[in-house]
């Protein structure tokens, strides 16, 4: 199987290390790239296009959300799993109106991650 390149997205500099360590002891996981804002997600993908994108929903900038809409309008296939630190009613159904791949809960990352980073890229296909 191909490797995989992952962006983070994330403003929380501890989440983002512990779950750029977690994905790169994965042997699926080729390459992790952070951004710590929407604004800097979107300029990242200027230079590095990765397979799938992991995206948190509040954050200073542009949330979740908004930047999702944005690379979507420049990536309309790439897939986006929501993270969130909260099982919020309001986002599943924004994750149905933009189309998005999925959502996983912070507490349950670990169980759920993985599982739904490859459902996301079956659905690519």
């Amino acid at each position: 199987m191909e490797k995989i390149d992952i962006l983070v997205v994330d403003d929380s500099e501890n989440f983002r290390e512990l779950i750029k360590d977690f994905l790169e002891q994965q042997q699926e996981v080729q390459k992790v790239t952070t951004a710590v804002s929407g604004k800097e997600a979107i300029e990242s993908l200027e230079k590095f296009t990765p397979k799938v994108i992991l995206m948190d929903i509040v954050m200073p900038d542009l949330n979740g959300f908004e930047t999702s809409e944005i690379i979507r309008s420049k990536f309309p296939d790439m897939p986006i799993i929501i993270l969130s630190g909260n099982e919020v009613t309001d986002a599943r159904e924004m994750i149905e109106k933009l189309k998005l791949n999925g959502f996983v809960n912070k507490v349950n990352l670990v169980s759920e991650l993985i599982p739904a980073i490859f459902k996301s890229l079956r659905k690519r296909k």
